[in-house]
């Protein structure tokens, strides 16, 4: 359809997968970060209320 006689190329993948994983990580690092952070606060938070009960 577009001429390619062969697959796509190792190397043009693995390139293609380490612009993706470097480009996901500038753009939904810093906010995933925040959430795991204020979840793992809440839990901490959750658990201490929950042995302060027993």
């Amino acid at each position: 359809m577009f001429g390619r006689s062969r697959f796509l190329s190792f190397p043009m993948v693995a390139g293609a997968v380490v612009i993706g994983v470097v480009s996901g990580k500038a753009i939904f690092g810093p906010p995933l970060e925040e959430y795991w952070k204020n979840k793992l606060q809440k839990e901490v938070a959750a658990k201490e209320t929950d042995g302060s009960s027993n």
